[in-house]
This record gives structure tokens, C-alpha cells and sequence, in this order.
């Protein structure tokens, strides 16, 4: 009876390798930080005086 409930053995197959998945995962991560970097750090030159011109009137305002 306990024959019947039993899952027959079957070989264990090779592992998939996917270090190439994770690799190329990590560079396409990497990538979308640096153009989010580069595209923020273009933006802050062209309008930083602008933006800390406006903060420091909205602290003289509340100081």
C-alpha cells in the first residue's frame, strides 16, 4: 500500500547557469542609475541657482 503512494525517483538534472542573466541584469541596473545621475546633474547645473535662489526666499520669508 505505501508502494503505491510514492513518486518514482527520477535523476536530478544539471543546474541552470545564469550567471549571465544576473550579470546583464546588473549592468542595465547600472546604466539607468548613471543616465538618472548624469540627466539629474545636467538639470541641477542649468537650474540650481534658480532652485537655491527660490529656497533661500522661502527661508528669509518664514526666518
Amino acid at each position: 500500500m505505501n508502494d503505491l503512494n510514492e513518486m518514482p525517483v527520477s535523476p536530478e538534472a544539471p543546474k541552470k547557469n545564469n550567471t549571465a542573466i544576473i550579470i546583464g541584469v546588473v549592468v542595465v541596473v547600472l546604466l539607468c542609475c548613471c543616465c538618472v545621475a548624469v540627466g539629474g546633474g545636467v538639470w541641477l547645473w542649468n537650474n540650481g541657482d534658480a532652485l537655491l535662489g527660490n529656497a533661500a526666499n522661502i527661508i528669509a520669508n518664514f526666518a
